[in-house]
């Protein structure tokens, strides 16, 4: 599961460093869709990262604009000239509706970095693709499962009553607030496609509690395996917004003077009369995450500041934990011997 995970962010990172936001502000109608082309924005949307969810199942037309491969063809429903063919809600002509399918592409994006997710719903790409490519920017906080029938399967197992019209973000916040601390986005999106996907004619909500630790093997491959971060300019970005933004709230509660950026590598520290804190800013989608990753970081730097004020450590994240890792936070607090929490911020309008 953990190859899974690594071989997952691999295909996220090309993506994100082929179509950064700069290139979709700047991307023509034939980067964005052609025929025989396999590096325009739709191709990899729908093809290269496959693997991270699959958007197969209706024609060209759910990308909002698309270039026939017969010219000759005019597909009722739509908008057509001499080679391209687009859906009426975007325009009379192609020019227009190119530039409204990507500033809808653009709005998503910048909603899905701020976890404004409930202002997909109302956009007008079809369903799937505005959530492929909403998971594809927000950092790895929505589980990649774009099929409405796998969702609703999955919101009615976490007790949701789903009608028509139950929103697509209602249910992923829903899942995410379920997701284990101990997996991965990508573990989990394949226990619940596992479980939920496959139409065996099985009833799939047994009322059971879900499976989601493995047996132990005494086996393991030892082979040189080719791994790659999953740092993304996104997640680059994201810890210096979460970090602005903190500093800011801490200048407020604390006053200016006393609110420090980067000192020996610290995000930033707030000294006081008698203490100090420290706050190490992560930009992973999950507290839990943030926590594994900045926790031994954080007790370096204090393990190393002479200054004998009390310490105090945060690690800071974007989103508030769920109930899953409300316990293992509480579980971490408990083991130290020193004050630790971990604060969110919020990065929303």
């Amino acid at each position: 599961m953990e190859n899974n995970t690594e071989l997952s962010r691999e295909i996220l990172n090309e993506f994100l460093e082929r179509w950064d936001i700069e290139t979709i502000k700047s991307m023509k109608i034939e980067q964005y869709v052609s025929v025989g082309n396999k590096d325009t924005f739709c191709q990899w949307l729908e093809t290269k990262t496959r693997a991270l969810g699959s958007i197969k199942g209706i024609n060209s037309s759910k990308f909002g604009i698309y270039k026939r491969s017969d010219p000759n063809a005019n597909p009722k429903n739509l908008i057509n000239d001499n080679l391209y063919s687009w859906q009426r809600y975007y325009g009379e002509n192609r020019k227009e509706a190119f530039e409204n399918v990507k500033a809808e592409i653009l709005k998503i994006i910048e909603y899905s970095e701020k976890g404004d997710f409930e202002k997909i719903d109302d956009l007008h790409l079809t369903l799937f693709v505005k959530w492929k490519i909403a998971y594809l920017y927000s950092n790895e906080r929505l589980i990649p499962i774009f099929k409405k029938a796998v969702l609703h399967k999955i919101a009615e197992y976490y007790g949701l009553n789903v009608t028509r019209k139950t929103k697509t973000s209602e249910i992923q916040n829903l899942i995410i607030a379920n997701k284990p601390s101990h997996l991965s986005i990508y573990q989990f999106a394949d226990f619940l496609y596992e479980k939920f996907g496959r139409d065996n004619g099985k009833t799939t909500n047994t009322g059971k509690k879900r499976k989601t630790n493995r047996k132990g093997t005494k086996l393991r491959s030892s082979s040189k395996q080719k791994r790659r971060g999953s740092t993304s300019y996104i997640a680059e970005q994201k810890h210096n917004k979460i970090q602005e933004i903190l500093q800011k709230q801490l200048e407020q509660k604390y006053g200016k003077d006393n609110v420090i950026l980067e000192e020996n590598y610290v995000d930033i520290k707030v000294k006081l009369e008698n203490e100090i804190h420290f706050y190490e800013v992560k930009s992973s989608a999950f507290a839990s995450d943030c926590i594994r990753e900045g926790l031994g970081q954080i007790m370096s730097y204090v393990q190393k500041d002479d200054d004998d004020r009390t310490k105090l450590l945060f690690i800071a994240g974007q989103y508030p934990p769920n109930q899953d890792e409300i316990d293992y936070l509480n579980f971490v607090k408990k083991k130290l011997k020193i004050y630790f929490d971990y604060v969110s911020v919020e990065l929303k309008d």
